[in-house]
């Protein structure tokens, strides 16, 4: 471990210019173990040993932490590591584990006790560094713990009466390799106080999520009742009346049953190794355990706390409702999708009208198929999700009068956008539409249509975190539903002027559309799933712009119907909110998302040509993209067949 350690810590700072290398879980307390042993063994008061071990534990977890020195017994001296995790609540979690070793002992390496605690202190530090927490975790390394709990108490001592009120328990990690089994234990406060062993079964419950083996004192020995742990930097927190939680690694199962006899292992003699430089090394317990032992129980360690402080910290409800704030701001700009499919199939019939009137009294229809996709990139450098969708219609005109043509349509559409980290919406929505064109086939012309939807939106929404340069903390797809639906008007008009084979001219337009999603409760019972209220909002847009068209002969019949069109958008009243309110089930809290500010300054541009195969057949291809937007051009392709009749 010792060399391999260092060349791998010597070739991440050259390759990342002097920053830790990347890592996964347990890599970096590996690092801190290594040098924790090889190069300062026997960490006890007064030695350089101790002094280089506070500056390493120091550098490792990170350059807010401070030195806390104490003194006992008039001149006994030792220090504490501190550092803060700063959260929004003002309430903290105290996270601890003493990097001493017995005192007198110069050749003690303390691998298991306890620069195993130590060095999984570290990692779980570096993992929610940089990660949005609400409540806070003060990261404790303590001194003078071999010589009776000195650096702990010392550190209670030091609290003032608020700090001591807004302390919501205490994790304590010591000894984590020699013993056989992993293990949680509750303070002797849960006895009498049930409540207070909450942290125990919130982590035999992560355990279990985990696939982890963690058990609890099974209670064998009377003198320690089921459940409860002791003798270590925890006691000294239990008297503030706090949840208190003891990790070990030992066999309760054995000897007198009070777990300081940890393992059943022939290859450890008295099958303890405290204290004892001859066994707590790395070579003995290599040798007994396999080499596999220490970086099993380390990566262990460090996922199963780090995610219990994930909870403690509500980190993980801060990460979901930001998630949820995502989620319900897709699902408008997929509902405002679903709509301009609607708009641009009857553009396009618009367009083949002026192009091929009707005539007066005469009834004509088509059936079709068109399917959209939308990749993460296009035109502008932001992205936005992928999207495919696949949409039936049927439509149907009459010309009722020189100047008048109205018509209807009908269609379903199925779609499914993808989000970040496997997340999706998918969509079945129903639409229709009432239109009507003016025109008599000369420049001016003005068309209007009502337009109505209504949807069913499936869900599967990620909550995602990730250390800075380290592994996936928390990675939970949760599935939810609800419904959708949306009215609105539209009115246009413009100028078409004739050059050659091509009419163009200017062309204004204003939409008026309502949308309205449905409350959102997701079916899961973990705690990161979430709920929020109804959202309803009306969009306002006005438009400017310009269009070009033709219809172009072709042999055999057949004709191409070329057409494009930019417009400047004003958003005149855009009701989406910038805020989200949404109700994590973790704690039945009220959390806010912050959401994107809304761009009302934009353009739109769309390309497409309408093929005419028969007079009965056609197919087109289109594309439309959203230009000069904060959140992205939402780029997408479509590809469509009709049959008239």
């Amino acid at each position: 471990m010792h060399s391999f350690s260092k060349i791998a810590l010597a070739v991440g700072c050259i390759l990342l210019g002097g920053t830790a290398s990347a890592y996964d879980y347990g890599e970096y307390a590996d690092e801190t173990l290594d040098v924790l042993i090889n190069d300062y063994p026997g960490r006890y008061r007064g030695t350089t040993s101790f002094e280089g071990a506070s500056t390493w534990m120091q550098q490792r977890i990170g350059n807010s932490a401070t030195l806390q020195p104490f003194t006992w017994s008039g001149d006994r001296r030792s220090q504490n590591v501190v550092a803060q995790l700063a959260g929004t609540s003002g309430n903290t979690v105290v996270l601890g584990a003493h990097f001493d070793t017995y005192f007198g002992r110069p050749t003690l390496q303390g691998l298991d006790d306890n620069g195993s605690g130590a060095a999984v202190l570290t990692e779980i530090t570096r993992n929610l560094s940089g990660i949005a927490l609400e409540n806070g975790i003060n990261v404790v390394a303590f001194g003078a713990e071999e010589e009776g709990l000195r650096g702990s108490r010392a550190y209670v001592a030091g609290l003032s009466d608020n700090e001591r009120a807004s302390l919501l328990g205490m994790i304590n990690l010591d000894s984590l390799i020699t013993g056989d089994m992993m293990y949680a234990h509750a303070g002797a406060n849960s006895v009498d106080t049930p409540a207070l062993a909450s942290l125990r079964e919130q982590t035999l419950r992560i355990a279990q999520e985990l696939g982890i083996d963690l058990r609890t004192n099974p209670g064998l020995n009377p003198e320690y009742p089921a459940g409860t742990g002791c003798c270590s930097d925890a006691a000294s927190f239990e008297a503030l009346g706090i949840p208190v939680l003891f990790v070990e690694a030992t066999n309760w199962e054995i000897g007198d049953l009070d777990g300081y006899e940890q393992t059943t292992n022939p290859a450890i003699p008295g099958g303890a190794t405290w204290h004892t430089p001859s066994l707590d090394n790395e070579a003995v317990l290599t040798d007994a355990f396999g080499a596999e032992r220490i970086q099993q129980r380390l990566r262990d360690y460090s996922r199963l706390l780090t995610r219990l402080l994930l909870e403690l910290t509500n980190a993980d409800l801060l990460a979901s409702t930001a998630s949820s704030g995502a989620l319900a701001r897709a699902m408008e700009d997929n509902l405002r999708s679903q709509h301009e499919t609607l708009t641009r199939l009857h553009d396009r019939r618009w367009l083949g009208l002026q192009l091929a009137p009707l005539a007066l009294n005469q009834f004509t229809g088509s059936v079709g198929i068109e399917g959209e996709y939308q990749p993460e990139h296009g035109f502008d450098v932001d992205p936005s999700q992928r999207s495919k969708r696949a949409t039936a219609y049927a439509i149907g005109d009459y010309r009722a009068s020189e100047w008048l043509t109205v018509g209807g349509s009908l269609s379903i559409q199925r779609g499914k956008d993808d989000l970040e980290h496997s997340g999706k919406i998918r969509n079945e929505t129903w639409q229709a539409g009432l239109y009507g064109l003016i025109s008599n086939g000369g420049p001016l012309w003005a068309a209007g249509e009502l337009s109505a939807g209504r949807t069913r939106f499936d869900t599967d929404r990620s909550v995602f975190l990730q250390a800075s340069g380290g592994p996936v903390l928390l990675n939970q797809t949760l599935s939810g539903d609800t419904r959708a639906r949306f009215f609105g008007a539209r009115l246009t008009g413009g100028y078409d002027m004739t050059v050659g084979q091509l009419r163009t001219g200017p062309q204004l337009g204003l939409d008026y559309t309502r949308y309205h999603i449905d409350s959102f409760d997701e079916d899961d019972s973990r705690r990161t799933a979430a709920s929020f209220d109804d959202q309803t909002y009306d969009s306002i847009q006005a438009s400017l712009g310009w269009r070009v068209y033709g219809d172009l002969p072709m042999s055999r019949g057949m004709a191409l119907q070329p057409y494009a069109h930019v417009a400047w958008i004003e958003e005149l009243g855009d009701g989406r909110e910038s805020r989200l309110d949404v109700i994590s089930r973790g704690d039945g809290r009220l959390r806010t998302a912050a959401l994107d500010s809304v761009d009302k300054h934009f353009a739109r541009a769309q390309i497409g040509a309408q093929w005419a195969i028969t007079p009965e057949i056609g197919v087109y291809a289109e594309v439309n993209s959203r230009l000069g937007h904060s959140e992205g051009s939402q780029t997408g392709y479509s590809l469509g067949a009709q049959w008239r009749f």
